[in-house]
């Protein structure tokens, strides 16, 4: 990570998120604005649609609880395990895995029990990557573009894991691989991850416990989840542009420094 002594440099996380001059195009403002903008058009239509023509809000749920009863004491490991392996095998879907835990346990233990499989699975597909793909890169991309890539991974892998994690158009099962074979911290990725999955995975318990009782409640999970998107982007970019701002100012006052010094020095 690139070190930098100025005025008013973020700490924590926010050195983790900020750092970088450019932001990727899957975080401008526009693209995540209008990406949120869809699926909130989408679940507004749902509203509209099910309110006037009366469609039923309930799905039995029956199905998943027994399951889970059969399992007896180990179906929370049973269910982080194959958690874990949906992000190992990109096969294996994750929104229906969700949506049972939410059936299953509700929505407090259903997202954590969600939460942990991701970690661990992520963090599994991480070091594969980063044991058996890391020495491939430069061979594969070429020297000059894996350097890049690793700079970019040092300066900004946080941000871009942070919001990959919250979008819906990213799979969950290849972002850790790709993490992996960068030089992007184990540390860096992990807190990163753990912060980015929250609110979506949250929301599709939520939507899957919804699915037992009441549809609506999936749609305003899913409604909550895009809010959380749109309200991270927008706070991660002011507060970027604001981090920006400090560090040419301190870049100014520094050059008037060194010009007032020079002139004292001058015969």
């Amino acid at each position: 990570m690139v070190k930098d002594a100025t005025k008013g440099e973020p700490q924590g996380l926010d050195a983790l998120v900020f750092e970088g001059e450019e932001t990727p195009m899957l975080l401008r403002r526009p693209v995540v604005a209008g990406m949120v903008a869809v699926f909130l058009l989408l679940v507004g239509a749902y509203f509209l649609v099910s309110s006037y023509f009366g469609f039923s809000t309930k799905i039995d749920a029956e199905p998943f609880q027994d399951f889970v009863e059969r399992q007896g004491a180990m179906g929370p490991v049973v269910f982080i395990l194959i958690m874990a392996l949906s992000v190992l095998f990109a096969p294996i879907p994750n929104a229906p895995i969700f949506f049972a835990a939410g059936l299953a346990w509700g929505p407090v233990l259903g997202t954590l029990y969600s939460l942990l499989g991701l970690l661990i699975g992520s963090a599994a597909a991480f070091w594969l990557a980063r044991k058996l793909g890391r020495k491939w890169l430069p061979r594969l991309v070429g020297r000059k573009i894996a350097a890049r890539t690793d700079a970019l991974a040092e300066t900004m892998g946080g941000r871009v894991i942070f919001f990959a994690r919250m979008l819906p158009v990213v799979n969950f099962d290849w972002l850790s691989f790709i993490a992996g074979v960068t030089a992007i911290k184990f540390r860096t990725f992990m807190v990163a991850s753990a912060l980015g999955m929250v609110i979506p995975t949250g929301a599709a318990v939520v939507a899957g416990d919804g699915l037992g009782r009441d549809l609506r409640i999936t749609a305003a999970a899913i409604g909550v989840w895009l809010g959380g998107v749109l309200l991270s982007a927008l706070y991660y970019s002011w507060r970027g542009a604001r981090y920006r701002s400090q560090r040419r100012a301190a870049a100014r006052d520094l050059a008037i420094s060194q010009a007032a010094r020079t002139e004292r020095t001058a015969p």
